[in-house]
C-alpha cells in the first residue's frame, strides 16, 4: 500500500484537497493509499525525501496570500524530489466555535497564518479586539478549541466543523470570493509528458550582480517561453542574495526549455528541476 502524507491533522484543507484530488486521479495508485497526517510541511517533505512515505501533498501558493514560503524553502533543500501533479482547490474559510455566540463575545481567534491572512478584512471589521493566535494548521486550530469552553473561535473548513463537532458561526469569511490554493503532489520520479498542456517548475540561483534576473528572464523571452509564475525567496546564505522559483509552460525535455537550460549552464547560472507535470485547471466549488 502506498503512503501519501499531507498537512494534518484530519479536517485540514490539505486533507479535504487530497481526498478530492485522489477522487479525480484514480489511476495514481493501484489500491486505496494510506493517508498520513504530518504536523508541519518540512516534516512532511523530508519524510518523503527519506522514503518514509511515497508521496507528499503540500500547499504551494494561495490566490489571496501568495506563496507558501515554507513549502518553497523546503523543496529547495530536498534532493531527488519532483512535483508530479498540481491541484487547484477552492478555499472557503469558516468561523467555527464550540457553540453559537455573538461575534463581539469572541476573545481569541485560532488558525494557520495563511487562513488569518485570507480573512484580514473580515477580522478587522467584525473582530478587531480578538487576539489572533497562529497554529500549524486550520485543523489543529479547530481541534484546539473543540475541548475548551471559552469564548474562542477558529478559522477553518466546513469539514473540520463536522469532525470536531463545532458550530459554524459564519461561512465564506475570506476577503476574496475566488479564493483558491494550489497544491502539489511530490514524489521520487519525474512525471512523463502528458497528452495535454504541461508546466515545468525550476529553482534558479543567480549571482547577486546587476542584470542577473534580466538575463534569466531574457533567455525565456528569446525563445517565446511563457513564464506563468516567478517568485523570489532569500537564499538563506547571504543577506541580499535570492533564489527564484519559476514556472514555465511546456515539458522540461521540449527543445526550447532544453535550450534555456543549456544557456544557463554556459552562463554559470545554477538550476534545480522541481518538476514537470500536467497543468491543472481550477475546481468547481462544492457546497
Amino acid at each position: 500500500m502506498q503512503k501519501i502524507g499531507f498537512l494534518g491533522p484530519k479536517g485540514s484543507f490539505s486533507e479535504e484537497a487530497i481526498l478530492l484530488f485522489l477522487a479525480t486521479h484514480p489511476d495514481l495508485t493501484a489500491t486505496a493509499p494510506d493517508l498520513i497526517p504530518f504536523s508541519t510541511i518540512p516534516k512532511l517533505l523530508f519524510a518523503c525525501n527519506d522514503h518514509e512515505i511515497d508521496w507528499a501533498f503540500v500547499p504551494l501558493e494561495n490566490s489571496t496570500e501568495g506563496q507558501v514560503g515554507v513549502t518553497m524553502d523546503t523543496l529547495g533543500q530536498t534532493e531527488h524530489l519532483f512535483i508530479t501533479h498540481e491541484f487547484i482547490h477552492p478555499i472557503d474559510q469558516c468561523l467555527l466555535a464550540h457553540e453559537s455566540m455573538p461575534l463581539e463575545q469572541i476573545e481569541r481567534i485560532y488558525s494557520h497564518e495563511q487562513a488569518i491572512g485570507q480573512c484580514r478584512d473580515f477580522l478587522e471589521n467584525y473582530l478587531p479586539n480578538a487576539q489572533q493566535i497562529t497554529c500549524l494548521s486550520t485543523a489543529e486550530a479547530a481541534h484546539r478549541i473543540s475541548s475548551i469552553r471559552e469564548n474562542w473561535a477558529a478559522i477553518g473548513p466546513r469539514r473540520a466543523a463536522r469532525l470536531y463537532n463545532l458550530h459554524i458561526l459564519k461561512e465564506c469569511i475570506q476577503d476574496a470570493t475566488l479564493n483558491a490554493t494550489r497544491f502539489v503532489m511530490v514524489g521520487h520520479n519525474l512525471a512523463e509528458m502528458s497528452d495535454g498542456e504541461d508546466k515545468t517548475s525550476l529553482l534558479v540561483i543567480a549571482e547577486n550582480t546587476p542584470g542577473s534576473l534580466y538575463r534569466i528572464l531574457g533567455e525565456f523571452a528569446k525563445r517565446q517561453i511563457n513564464l506563468s509564475r516567478i517568485e523570489s525567496r532569500p537564499s538563506k546564505r547571504i543577506l541580499g542574495e535570492y533564489v527564484f522559483f519559476v514556472d514555465v509552460d511546456g515539458y522540461v525535455f521540449a527543445p526550447p526549455i532544453q535550450d534555456v537550460l543549456w544557456a544557463f549552464k554556459e552562463e554559470h547560472i545554477s538550476v534545480k528541476l522541481l518538476g514537470s507535470y500536467p497543468k491543472a485547471h481550477p475546481q468547481e466549488r462544492t457546497f
